[in-house]
């Protein structure tokens, strides 16, 4: 059900961000993960870890999203995995999606999506074989899309539709509807790991929450497969987010532990 849920959590515009935007800072962070039910907040039901390397060339995502709930024969644990390489410049994407059950695969799409330079393209699917799907003119990926939200935030957009495309499924592009605001006070509060405090201070917070549409479904006026939220720095790294369903249930995550990761050298 959250298999969507592993994705830069930064998904906003489809117009396409400067080159000299500013770089994320690389780094990893572990996340405590509470269910919740129509925003109502409910028990610890796992872990959430993300790490963003950043070499010459690109952008190195690796997340992973534990969770164990009761089932019908005893708690079920189940793990999401991802990791996807993203050219500095936006235009291709390396993706690897793993699912697993009890410690067993249950699924695993991987793949390489390329875009030209006007911003359209193509997926191809390795696993599985020999599918594909055309990328419309304004797809964005993830680094790019939470670029991009930094972007508008700073220039006091407060929303945005856009088109992301992560490699979860041998699908089109996913609509994206975003509403960038204030931070809510509720989430005044959070606290910021021991040790963490360079990579934090003198950034801006960024709140936004977003609606996540398949294919057409936007226009059509249907309801959203899922939505989003996330409190972050300008500098890439989030606080806090949400992931919810459509009937209303999810997850939501807070920061436990923050640390750099070292630069690139680049000649």
């Amino acid at each position: 059900m959250l298999s969507r849920f592993l994705v830069v959590s930064a998904l906003a515009a489809l117009v396409a961000v400067p080159a000299a935007a500013q770089d994320f800072a690389p780094h990893k962070a572990a996340y405590a993960v509470n269910a919740i039910d129509h925003g109502k907040l409910g028990e610890a039901v796992g872990s959430y870890a993300f790490e963003l390397k950043l070499t010459c060339e690109a952008y190195v995502i690796t997340q992973r999203l534990r969770l164990e709930v009761e089932g019908g024969r005893g708690n079920v644990v189940t793990e999401q995995l991802s990791q996807m390489t993203e050219s500095r410049d936006g235009r291709t994407l390396q993706f690897e999606h793993r699912s697993i059950a009890n410690g067993r695969e249950v699924s695993l799409v991987k793949g390489e999506a390329v875009l030209d330079d006007k911003g359209a393209g193509q997926a191809h699917f390795s696993n599985p074989e020999g599918q594909s799907t055309a990328l419309p003119a304004g797809t964005l990926f993830p680094i790019a899309i939470a670029r991009a939200t930094v972007q508008h935030a700073k220039a006091g957009d407060n929303g945005m539709d856009g088109l992301f495309f992560y490699g979860e499924k041998p699908k089109p592009p996913q609509a994206v509807n975003a509403l960038i605001g204030r931070v809510p006070k509720r989430l005044a509060d959070i606290k910021i790991p021991d040790g963490a405090d360079a990579l934090v201070k003198g950034h801006d917070r960024i709140y936004y929450r977003a609606g996540f549409f398949d294919a057409d479904g936007k226009s059509k006026g249907e309801q959203a497969t899922f939505e989003m939220s996330s409190l972050m720095l300008d500098n890439g790294i989030e606080l806090w987010g949400t992931h919810e369903e459509g009937d209303g249930t999810g997850i939501e995550y807070r920061i436990t532990r923050l640390e750099a990761l070292p630069l690139p050298t680049c000649k």
